[in-house]
């Protein structure tokens, strides 16, 4: 039976997934929705891992917006899944800004993790991404690296179809800027660990397949020794499991997702399945 454990001690906010005696975990993160999602961490347990669906804003006494998020939380995390009965091996497992968040940790924390999946991600750091252009993540009370030059505005907001903001051309406009986006890169060449990238070609809500070429190409450029793999969709969208187009919950603005309702749908299924299979293939 699966047993679903709230976590609320030491400032943490999630939810543990167990089922059995597992010997490795995984810590979820979510992306800019601040949504909490347990359907990944109960795949994951019910193939046999710890898994922790962690918050990391937007949830009491967490900070209510993607700002300033301190990377010492994350620390205290994978501390805390450690003391964990059985626990020998962590990974994690990132969307979207969560997949930014994944990379970033285990570039800073490289000896911590032992597998990063990182869906649809950014090769890049970037700020809070709304008017204000605010730092989003800072270790030791300072930005761990320059943010890459970009934010909504009302200029930015890019072409609407439907009402629906589609936002890739503004993060392919941005990225003309190459010297400051250099410069916010990702030092991925500093992960210690196997590395799974999963993008969509079809992308609407920033150019994941760009940014995970870029991952691939740093890393080759400084002869990274780990595992690495990329996984591309051609015909999907930035989130299969919701669709075409949704609603961002943190700025109450509709969003064009991208991809085809049939591609989307075997995308949501597959992305889950062959990320369970890589854990599974670098964890046991």
């Amino acid at each position: 039976m699966m047993e679903r454990i709230p976590l609320r001690e030491n400032g943490l906010v999630g939810t543990f997934f167990r089922q059995g005696r597992p010997k490795a975990a995984v810590i979820y993160l979510g992306g800019s929705s601040g949504v909490l999602s347990d359907q990944p961490a109960c795949a994951l347990a019910s193939c046999g891992f710890l898994s922790l669906a962690l918050a990391y804003f937007a949830t009491d006494p967490l900070p209510p917006r993607l700002e300033s998020v301190p990377l010492e939380y994350f620390e205290r995390a994978i501390q805390r899944v450690k003391e964990e009965s059985g626990i020998e091996k962590i990974a994690l497992w990132g969307g979207s800004r969560g997949a930014e968040l994944a990379l970033i940790l285990g570039t800073l924390f490289p000896n911590q993790i032992d597998a990063i999946a990182a869906h649809v991600p950014s090769s890049v750091v970037f700020g809070t991404l709304d008017r204000e252009g605010g730092v989003a993540w800072t270790y030791r009370n300072q930005p761990i690296l320059p943010s890459a030059p970009f934010k909504y505005t009302q200029k930015t907001m890019g072409e609407c179809r439907d009402s629906a903001i589609l936002a890739t051309p503004c993060f392919l406009k941005a990225m003309q800027d190459r010297e400051a986006f250099e410069r916010a890169s990702i030092p991925v060449e500093k992960l210690r660990s196997p590395l799974l990238l999963i993008s969509a070609g079809d992308d609407q809500m920033w150019p994941s397949k760009l940014f995970a070429d870029q991952i691939v190409e740093r890393l080759r450029k400084y002869g990274s020794s780990i595992p690495f793999f990329h996984l591309s969709y051609e015909h999907v969208g930035h989130a299969p499991s919701k669709g075409e187009i949704g609603l961002h919950a943190i700025m109450n603005r509709w969003f064009v997702f991208g991809g085809s309702p049939k591609e989307n749908a075997k995308a949501s299924v597959e992305w889950v399945e062959k990320t369970i299979r890589f854990f599974q293939d670098y964890l046991s």
